[in-house]
């Protein structure tokens, strides 16, 4: 299989431009030597306007933002969350450079060999050559020079290295090659015979006999991968300034390093950006779903007392020392000996003795073999913590790898990745040692295969049959990769690491070339694999070790991020998927610290807006205007909106809600107990039991016949308005700052307008249209057709997005005044099934979810009459109805029964705005002199008065009594009603009984 790539995808082409254009309309001269890049004039000219150009565009903060030089290197700075595609980024950056300005000298130094060899695969890959070449256009093709350590010193001369001299002989009038060298952080040293130190070489390249005397000469671009690795005090970044003396370092990645700035109570940390020119920060990466969520996850001991303890070394025949962990308490260590009880550590434990010491493990009483390094959990007396959370992994896996292979027209093959802390506890060690982790995974998979090949239905047989060949050959489902595996002679390690460095494509087939199933997806790694190596499809990690470090969430998590590619390569990105993130309890808080840290990386606005104060204030319950008065009073912000920057910090801190931050959902916590499921109360249920089953019997609309007609000549009217295809305009606004002597205005002067020319295909356009009005691709064709008979050809560039807006729009703007009263409800045949409150059979649910009638709850017991024994409410309009009580006001005259919240988008009442409705209220009255009940069903709207509803709304309000007129109609009576919030619950149930 091939990985498909994507050109021009707009969050990483924003990245290419963006390094691209700091050059543009600047001078560029000519190389001094065939071997040397062109010499790019960053102090003479236009350089340091476009970077502040480019960061203005890029909505860079003010704080990151501006223009810094050294006095010979120009720094640049591209900040992408881990996944989002920065080795393509960067790939195609040098492609940029080279067509634009003939850069073809580029020396790319990454931090690990995880890293390095992935770059390798990438930039090797024919099939990347062929997208850059064919798909994206370029005129060139990359020569990739590895420079790779030295080989054991051999007697004799020494020779120049390959990689470097073929990169520096590479000639700049070659306009079809780019040349880059590509290079690890270990290898940038400046020690005494150094590969690329030395200068005792038996030959010469280009009059140089030192590598970095040569590399320095072809004053090349740097680019370099995980910045955080390679800090202005790291020894490589000095390495890299003093020896090659590059004429520009671009730095690309998602964690940068961090300086201190200030001093005393001033002093501040902040992120060492120079020259930030791009920031696809990680709350932006989610909520876009440019990578996967994550949903954290770790195991709670039934006790919740979160304790565990850790066999740390053995003496043979003498002691073993224990570490004992508790959530709240300092760690503790502990030496016993044999015949010793291990509730000495733990109350729990009482019972329990260790039987015999061997060279690396010990024998408890109950017969239980414990290795070095094997965690256990106190709670479940002794049965191990990493055990379960592999068991919980595999949980989670399978549960992913059947959606992902039978749930779907192309398979995704779904991948695991564990973190352990001992490589002997996977692999088979000199010293005998259990490979206690490695008897376990295999153990618990074969049972996990089993079970899961028992629940499989008659429809999932090919998934059955890849489930049955793991499970007849467990050893070729898991593979593991450790540092020390480098130097490995065996055969078998070699083909494990090749496969997981360098094997991606083949980890991603389910089918060799000869047929055969491929059956590795379970990864194991000691942290060597925890940066710069990833693979799209990895859907769960199991982090059976704590890190031990304040390494970023962030990285932790990145190995899984990429969004995943299915069987053909196609990198699918129309679906949300989920990284399974399982973590011991001594981390229970790690998506806490997540959101914090994604959420952390957001600017705080400097100025904020009517509409955003709007939005705030909705979400607290209050009025836009009283919130802004308010924020005035306590002098957060100006009359114009301005945050007033001196209490800003106080402003964030009461305020939280104004900050932007990520989406809910997109990262979540298993063990966090959900919004509680609120309880129905049956016997209210019983009193409008008859109301529900009439609200939810499915209805459809029926429109009169000749309208078919006036479709037609309505959408002749939209196109002949002349709206429709037209030119895609930008303009801009200017705002001139001037004086009159006494204080300082802005005049708006004339700005600029730009044409931009993005079409759509046709038969894409004609689609697009159709999905979004349910009129068939033929109408819109036909009347295409007529108007360019009447009008003359449209232009290609008109079929563009503003055209399908305005399309649309228009079209919906018809229908809403043109349908009203030209249509009926029909009711369809077939039984009504399940509701939201009742299940297939008619009978009453016990609960239901709290977001489906509210997203906010107020504590305290609900009335007697209410459906649900909880307050749930979406506004403070909704909020008084519920507690509101109505029964006082009525006295004498009627009497509520029962009332409740409608479940969201429970009841399906078709519109002529497109989509279904559903109405807020349902209450049942009974009158005071015995007549029948009134069934009442209200529409809630926190506004003032209907004029400020828009149209969609209030034709959506008015198909609903449309619909419950033909209720009526058709000898059930319900009376529909509209509550502003100018109105009271009782006002209306009065004016329903005097009619």
């Amino acid at each position: 299989m091939e990985l498909i790539l994507q050109s021009s995808l707009p969050h990483q082409q924003k990245a290419v431009d963006a390094v691209a254009d700091v050059f543009k309309d600047t001078w560029v001269k000519s190389p001094v030597h065939y071997y040397s890049n062109p010499e790019i004039t960053i102090f003479k000219d236009g350089v340091g306007d476009n970077i502040r150009s480019i960061q203005a565009i890029n909505k860079i903060p003010h704080e990151y933002g501006g223009y810094t030089h050294e006095p010979t290197c120009l720094n640049l700075d591209i900040k992408m969350e881990t996944g989002t595609g920065k080795t393509y980024v960067y790939v195609q950056t040098m492609f940029e450079l080279h067509k634009r300005y003939g850069i073809n000298k580029f020396i790319v130094a990454v931090p690990t060999l995880p890293i390095k060899a992935g770059a390798r695969q990438f930039m090797e890959d024919e099939y990347v050559k062929h997208h850059f070449r064919d798909v994206c256009g370029y005129d060139a093709e990359i020569d990739l020079l590895t420079l790779e350590p030295p080989k054991k010193k051999k007697k004799g001369r020494q020779y120049f290295p390959t990689a470097v001299s073929e990169f520096v002989k590479g000639s700049c009038q070659d306009t079809k090659k780019i040349f880059v060298l590509l290079v690890n952080m270990q290898l940038l040293k400046d020690a005494k015979n150094y590969i690329l130190s030395r200068d005792d070489y038996g030959n010469v390249v280009e009059g140089f006999y030192r590598p970095y005397n040569a590399l320095k000469a072809t004053r090349p671009f740097v680019i370099i991968d995980e910045p955080h690795k390679f800090s202005r005090e790291q020894k490589a970044f000095g390495i890299i300034q003093k020896e090659i003396a590059p004429q520009c370092i671009i730095r690309f990645g998602a964690t940068f390093p961090e300086v201190s700035i200030g001093r005393g109570k001033n002093k501040k940390t902040i992120k060492d950006y120079q020259n930030l020119l791009y920031d696809l920060n990680a709350c932006q990466s989610f909520n876009q779903g440019l990578i996967k969520g994550v949903a954290k996850e770790h195991f709670e001991p039934t006790s919740q007392k979160n304790e565990k303890i850790k066999l740390m070394s053995v003496t043979k025949n003498d002691s073993a020392t224990f570490q004992y962990k508790q959530e709240d308490a300092p760690t503790r260590s502990f030496q016993l000996r044999v015949g010793d009880s291990l509730s000495q550590i733990a109350d729990e434990l009482t019972g329990l003795t260790i039987q015999a010491i061997d060279k690396n493990s010990i024998e408890l009483s109950n017969g239980q073999i414990k290795t070095v390094g094997e965690e256990m959990d106190v709670d479940v007396f002794m049965s191990s913590y990493q055990e379960q959370m592999i068991r919980l992994a595999l949980e989670r896996h399978f549960e992913t790898e059947r959606h992902n292979f039978s749930g779907r027209t192309f398979k995704i093959k779904t991948l695991a990745l564990f973190f352990i802390d001992d490589i002997t506890s996977y692999r088979k060690s000199e010293d005998g040692k259990k490979p206690y982790i490695l008897e376990a995974f295999e153990r618990l998979l074969k049972e996990k295969l089993k079970d899961t090949i028992g629940i499989l239905s008659e429809q999932e047989n090919e998934y059955r049959e890849y489930l049955e060949a793991s499970l007849k050959n467990i050893r070729a489902c898991h593979a593991g990769y450790f540092a020390q595996d480098n130097s490995s002679s065996d055969e078998s390690i070699a083909e494990e690491v090749n496969d997981i460095l360098n094997g991606k494509k083949q980890l991603l087939s389910f089918l060799d070339k000869d047929g055969n199933p491929m059956l590795r997806r379970f990864l194991f790694s000691k942290w060597t694999l925890k940066e710069g190596w990833d693979n799209p499809n990895v859907f769960t990690i199991a982090k059976l070790r704590s890190s031990g470090s304040d390494i970023s969430k962030l990285q932790e998590v990145g190995r899984g991020l990429r969004l995943p590619v299915d069987e053909c390569g196609n990198r699918i990105s129309n679906e949300e998927f989920t990284l399974n993130y399982i973590v011991d309890f001594t981390e229970a808080d790690f998506a806490k610290k997540l959101v914090e840290q994604i959420n952390s990386e957001i600017p705080e606005s400097v100025t904020l807006s009517l509409e955003i104060i709007q939005q705030v204030a909705q979400k607290m319950g209050t009025d836009a205007t009283i919130l802004f008065v308010e924020l005035l009073t306590k002098k957060y912000v100006d009359l114009k909106y301005n945050i007033i920057p001196e209490n800003k910090s106080s402003f964030f801190e009461e305020y939280p809600l104004f900050k932007s931050g990520l989406e809910s959902g997109k990262v979540r916590d298993r063990n966090s107990k959900p919004n509680h499921p609120v309880k129905i109360r049956k016997a209210r249920f019983e009193e409008l039991r008859e109301l529900w089953e009439k609200l939810n019997q499915r209805y459809t609309i029926w429109y009169e016949p000749e309208l078919n007609i006036e479709i037609d000549k309505a959408l002749d009217t939209i196109l002949e308005t002349g709206n429709i295809f037209t030119d895609r305009v930008v303009a801009s606004r200017r705002d001139i700052v001037v004086s009159n002597g006494n204080h300082m205005s802005s005049n708006s002067g004339s700005g600029v307008q730009y044409t931009i020319n993005q079409a759509l295909p046709y038969g894409v356009f004609l689609k697009r249209v159709s999905d979004a009005t349910n009129i068939s691709l033929e109408k819109i064709h036909s009347a295409i057709c007529r108007y360019t008979k009447k009008s003359g050809k449209i232009k290609d560039s008109h079929f563009n997005e503003q055209a399908i807006g305005a399309l649309v729009q228009s079209f919906t703007d018809w229908k809403i005044e043109t349908l009203q009263g030209r249509f009926k409800y029909k009711k369809t045949d077939g039984s009504t099934g399940a509701t939201a409150l009742t299940y297939a059979d008619g009978s009453v649910r016990e609960e239901i979810a709290q977001g489906r009638i509210g997203i906010k709850m107020k504590e305290g017991d609900a009335a007697d009459k209410y459906l649900y024994d909880a307050k749930a409410y979406d506004s403070p309009l909704e909020l008084e109805d519920i507690e509101s009580d109505i029964d006082g006001g009525l006295s004498g005259i009627a009497e509520v029964i029962v009332y409740g919240k409608i479940p969201r988008s429970s009841i399906a009442i078709p519109t002529i705005a497109g989509g279904t409705y559903s109405p807020d209220f349902m209450y049942v009255v009974k009158k005071a002199n015995g007549d029948k009940e009134l069934n009442i069903v209200v529409e809630t709207k926190d506004v003032e008065n209907k004029s400020t509803l828009r149209s969609v709304e209030a034709a959506k309000i008015k198909c609903a009594e449309i619909f419950f007129k033909n209720l009526s109609e058709q000898g059930y009576n319900v009376h529909f009603r509209t509550q502003l919030n100018n109105k009271k619950m009782l006002q209306i149930i009065k004016e329903i009984i005097k009619s």
